[in-house]
């Protein structure tokens, strides 16, 4: 967030002195559209530093005008709601990124998208994906907004592959992430088909030999979600301040002058 304000125009403040009605009014008309130009420019810089912003991301810059002749209009990035700093923050100042609401009910892990996942068109694993995960995992509740843990009933409803474990730590060759399961096929052919058995939702069918068919425990694991390296630091990529600073010294002074001279025309 960066405050919009009069920083020692000696000049300007002389107007004040000698026409504040009409340089106030200068001022604040001025303060309004350096802020709006700066909320442009801050816009523009994402989208060249950036890789394939999401929609919600670009939404994210706000500007506020002036108030109740307060002298001072700001552009701040809109905080997202269960969020105590804004996930931006760290690109404009440094430091460890915050846990996405799924990391924190995932045991604080900060996690990218596994080789088994499909990214969406922003290169971002979907949110439709992320609520199946943790309504298999039975972690839906400990996100907040959302009471959708998987059920005995919800899954005779819905017949869709939704078999997600976690692991907190590595097992063998396996990372800690989230996997999915998912058939081999192996001895059975590429057709077999995938039932559920038990609760543990993990079997499939077998061969099938006269009015019985045996079961295996599917044994292939599609990596989703992947810990990564936990609170590392980011190198701040967007110079907010840095394009706040040159707009405000680009575009106040001609604006109030501009705004000045007619108001004092009238």
């Amino acid at each position: 967030m960066i405050d919009i304000k009069l920083n020692g125009q000696k000049e300007v403040e002389a107007m004040l002195t000698a026409f504040p009605k009409q340089a106030s009014r200068a001022v604040e008309t001025a303060l309004d559209y350096t802020a709006r130009e700066i909320w442009v420019g801050v816009k523009e810089e994402m989208r060249k530093v950036f890789a394939a912003p999401t929609a919600w991301t670009m939404r994210s810059p706000a500007y506020e005008k002036t108030r109740n002749h307060n002298m001072m209009a700001r552009v701040f990035y809109t905080e997202p709601e269960r969020m105590a700093d804004h996930y931006l923050t760290p690109q404009v100042e440094g430091g460890p990124r915050k846990f996405k609401g799924f990391e924190r009910a995932l045991g604080n892990t900060m996690m990218v998208p596994g080789k088994g996942v499909k990214l969406d068109r922003y290169g971002n694993v979907s949110a439709g994906l992320i609520r199946q995960v943790l309504s298999v995992l039975g972690k839906a509740e400990m996100t907040p907004g959302y009471m959708a843990n998987k059920t005995d009933r919800s899954a005779k409803k819905n017949k869709k592959e939704r078999d997600f474990v976690f692991l907190p730590q590595r097992h063998g060759r396996l990372y800690p992430g989230v996997y999915q399961r998912y058939q081999t096929g192996a001895g059975f052919g590429a057709k077999t088909k995938r039932t559920f058995a038990d609760q543990s939702r993990t079997y499939q069918k077998g061969r099938k030999r006269g009015r019985f068919a045996s079961v295996i425990r599917a044994r292939g694991l599609r990596p989703i979600l992947i810990a990564g390296r936990q609170r590392a630091a980011i190198k701040p990529l967007l110079d907010f301040y840095g394009v706040a600073h040159r707009i405000y010294n680009q575009r106040f002074e001609p604006m109030f002058w501009s705004n000045l001279n007619r108001f004092l025309a009238r």
